[in-house]
């Protein structure tokens, strides 16, 4: 039986793979171009353009070239030379370009495998969620690096992974932030300088479609048929045949079947009926073992249950390493705190549980999340959220203090923000947050985020960004909250494959379809953020006309017929002196980028952090000259 089980498990095989006509670009020099990258439009393919000149290869950008050192195919990568400093200065020749600039529009990203090292870095950097510390290893390069020696004289210098997701497309060098870089590739800071690699970005491209054809005949073989291209007008591609699929890493119409690994290959009534039995027996011996368990499971429910949330909790306390340890407070401690949970001190409630204010001993007032009694999605987002809160810490967080887990029922027990959320605020109208407000809270989100994206490690995707998960202090300052749905980022990783989860108006299109998770997502649900702070209108509004229910692609089209001033709340709208309408229009056109279709049009958050200072920085100076 385990012999013809083994025999049956390991039946699975692809056994057929068809290739289709692959033009692909003559050698540059001694270096090969392998599909899908042209250097002409006669090979390969032309969205996937890179140049050969003098028998070297060269990416351009969009207003600079740059030497590609290698190319790695199965990975989909390859690696530029970054530009380097000018003599004895610590500014990089390309800063006239602005840095490395990629076009957003062509299928090139910047990967999360680069570290990123910023030289000659002005103040405001400190304010960024960049690692600007002295113990950045940026110094440790400046330091033992001849060349580097004159960004000695400029003392700031930070350093960040360059990622989250491997979306990004731009690498900033200008008067405003840093003057010079550096980046390298899969650094291990733990290493000393002399085994760091050698200064590389590294780039990679997204899967590419079917090869482009004219007639049948360019696509070979019989297993593809050259068709329009659904979304590029004019252009035709060999789309593989019923039953077989494109893959895009061999260049090949691949067709998955099932067979029996043997020496007479696939195919045989007696194999058939063999697998059909085998298949019967074993799904019965399954049903009967699944009885079992779960009969044994209901009897030993209440026990697992303690036994698990023991676990559970040891893991929490454990999984912190070196970030904050969660200290564990007794359900006795927090009945107390929150008066046996009185109903009068309720703040909210929703589908992962309630949230109650308390007062510990003392004195500190906090807020108490409960999961709801033996519902083991809500305990999950609750255990999920300590988990995260353990590991970050950034004044635009909510801060966690601890956790209580008792049988079905665990709790977490983070600082009391006492000033609502900003959802709150915007239903109260004009009198609650002035303009300057909502500039702030929104530097504020954008920061906290940022922080989740580039400096926690791994990085974070909140997966639940709105204006209710936002709250205020006393001095309206902003704190990003609600962690249950959040997810650790996988740095090797363009994505994370996902089921989509979040709230209805604020979820990013593209990981609807798709279900991939990125920072991106997190950045288009900040942009509807930025539009309820503008708008003063919620995310979904059954009371608008039908084909306004939706406020971000209400916006979308009174931006498309210039009447993007007639959606600012009129209390803000009337009465603005013109540089406040000009402020609002800019934050108006870039919560419009952060909510574009494709998300590799979307800003960073990083990239957000700054343009939010810009318009902070031209409100403030403006006023002051005033």
């Amino acid at each position: 039986m385990e012999k013809a089980f083994l025999i049956f498990t390991t039946a699975l095989l692809t056994c057929a793979a068809s290739g289709v006509s692959l033009k692909l670009c003559p050698n540059c020099g001694n270096t090969s171009v392998p599909y899908p990258l042209s250097t002409s439009a006669e090979c390969g393919d032309p969205s996937y353009k890179i140049r050969c000149s003098s028998g070297s290869l060269m990416l351009d950008t969009l207003n600079n070239s740059y030497p590609i050192h290698s190319i790695h195919p199965q990975t989909q990568r390859l690696l530029i030379r970054p530009a380097s400093l000018l003599s004895n200065t610590c500014v990089t020749s390309d800063k006239i370009h602005g840095g490395i600039l990629l076009n957003s529009t062509l299928p090139f990203n910047i990967t999360s495998s680069n570290t990123i090292l910023y030289f000659n870095c002005t103040p405001i950097l400190l304010l960024s969620p960049l690692n600007c510390s002295f113990s950045s290893f940026c110094h440790t390069y400046i330091n033992a690096t001849p060349s580097a020696s004159p960004c000695l004289l400029a003392p700031i210098c930070c350093t960040f992974r360059a990622g989250g997701s491997s979306n990004s497309y731009m690498i900033r060098v200008r008067d405003a932030g840093c003057s010079a870089y550096s980046s390298f590739v899969n650094l291990n800071p733990s290493l000393p300088l002399t085994s760091w690699p050698e200064p590389g970005l590294e780039i990679q491209w997204v899967s590419p479609p079917e090869p482009l054809c004219g007639s049948q005949l360019d696509c070979e073989g019989g297993n593809s048929t050259c068709a329009p291209d659904p979304s590029r007008s004019g252009v035709k591609r060999c789309f593989c045949n019923a039953g077989l699929v494109w893959d895009p890493i061999q260049g090949v119409c691949a067709e998955k079947i099932t067979c029996q690994q043997s020496p007479d290959g696939c195919g045989g009534s007696d194999r058939t009926a063999l697998i059909a039995g085998l298949t019967s027996g074993i799904s019965a011996a399954v049903i009967i073992a699944l009885v079992a368990v779960l009969l044994y499971k209901r009897h030993r429910r209440v026990k697992e249950a303690q036994e698990r949330l023991i676990r559970e909790r040891e893991g929490i306390l454990n999984a912190s390493g070196a970030g904050r340890a969660a200290k564990l407070f007794s359900g006795k401690e927090l009945k107390k705190a929150t008066n046996n949970f009185s109903r009068d001190r309720l703040l909210g409630a929703g589908g992962y549980g309630e949230v109650y204010k308390g007062v510990l001993q003392d004195g500190t007032a906090v807020a108490v999340k409960c999961a709801k009694l033996g519902n083991a999605k809500s305990t999950d987002q609750v255990l999920n959220e300590v988990r995260i809160l353990c590991q970050v810490h950034h004044r635009n967080l909510v801060g966690l203090l601890g956790c209580c887990v008792e049988l079905d029922q665990p709790m977490m027990v983070y600082e009391f923000v006492e000033n609502g959320t900003v959802l709150d605020h915007l239903s109260k109208g004009r009198s609650s947050l002035t303009w300057s407000h909502r500039l702030r809270v929104a530097h504020d989100t954008a920061q906290g985020l940022a922080y989740l994206h580039f400096s926690a490690v791994p990085p974070i995707y909140h997966r639940d960004v709105k204006s209710s998960n936002i709250l205020l202090d006393n001095k309206l300052n902003a704190k990003v909250s609600d962690f249950g749905l959040s997810r650790l980022a996988e740095t090797d990783l363009s994505h994370i494959s996902t089921c989509a989860q979040g709230t209805l108006g604020y979820l990013d299109p593209e990981y609807y379809r798709n279900y991939q998770l990125t920072d991106k997502s997190d950045v288009y649900s900040f942009g509807v953020v930025l539009l309820e702070l503008l708008t003063a209108q919620r995310a979904i509004d059954f009371n608008r006309p039908a084909d306004d229910v939706n406020l971000a692609v209400y916006v979308h089209r009174m931006a498309e017929e210039e009447k993007v001033m007639e959606v600012i709340e009129p209390g803000l709208r009337n009465g603005a002196t013109t540089l406040e309408v000009d402020t609002m229009k800019a934050l108006a056109f870039l919560a419009l980028g952060c909510l574009e279709e494709r998300r590799q049009n979307r800003p960073s958050m990083k990239e957000v952090v700054e343009e939010i200072e810009y318009i902070i920085g031209i409100a403030t100076s403006k006023h002051a000259q005033s």
